[in-house]
């Protein structure tokens, strides 16, 4: 438990020490400064990423209990989020509007990483690769997450080994990273709407599978010992 407080801690800091270099981030993003480096019409790109994304819900297909709404916001997500960067940015000229006539001095981001991708170039700045690391986390949450259950699916036990010694809800832990990552990537005002919505639906499924998972077993004192040792994400 202390080497968890202490990794909070320590993330907690990192996230104010660079509060101010993501706020000038956020407002390069909405003066407009970035159109640059949208790519437009891009529908092919818009298709692959949606479908990427959306196949991580397909673990979660497999559970007792789908829960739809917490699904149909995350594929509303992912839709806008892709449809916005890769389409057409209808978000970045509605926002910009009253800032890009006069853009910050000084504001600009650096592009320290640029590759091509089926003929599209993706510039990189430091908060977009920032955000694209955090949801790769997230990903990688999930593939081991949906590892650990299908190893167990035919025992029919509580699954307490592999990532689930360490987070009680590693899909859901993905899944939000991976929302999260991207709005960092991409801070436009859909994604920072919604961002907080789909973390609300989440944290709530997580809460309403334990109770759920209570009334399943035969002995509930084993799922209260792996609660206290174990914490719900992170």
């Amino acid at each position: 438990m202390k080497i968890r407080k202490i990794l909070l801690l320590s993330i907690l800091i990192l996230v104010v020490i660079s509060l101010p270099s993501f706020l000038e981030h956020v407002y390069w993003f909405a003066s407009g400064q970035v159109r640059s480096m949208v790519i437009q019409n891009r529908w092919d790109l818009v298709a692959i990423n949606i479908a990427i994304f959306l196949a991580f819900l397909i673990p979660l297909n497999f559970r007792k209990r789908v829960d739809w709404k917490s699904m149909g916001i995350y594929t509303s997500f992912i839709v806008s989020l892709f449809a916005q960067m890769y389409g057409f940015p209808f978000a970045i000229y509605l926002i910009s509007s009253p800032f890009i006539s006069s853009p910050e001095p000084g504001s600009s981001q650096t592009i320290l990483l640029s590759f091509s991708i089926l003929g599209a170039q993706l510039n990189m700045t430091f908060w977009k690769i920032v955000g694209a690391a955090i949801s790769i986390i997230g990903a990688v949450f999930i593939i081991i997450g949906w590892y650990d259950l299908y190893q167990n699916l035919k025992k029919n036990e509580l699954v307490t080994t592999g990532i689930y010694a360490y987070s009680r809800h590693p899909q859901y832990l993905g899944i939000m990273l991976i929302t999260i990552g991207w709005f960092v990537h991409w801070p436009s005002l859909v994604v920072l709407i919604m961002l907080p919505i789909l973390l609300y639906f989440y944290y709530k499924l997580a809460i309403q599978e334990e109770k759920e998972v209570m009334d399943s077993l035969d002995d509930p004192d084993e799922y209260l010992e792996y609660k206290k040792a174990v914490p719900r994400f992170i």
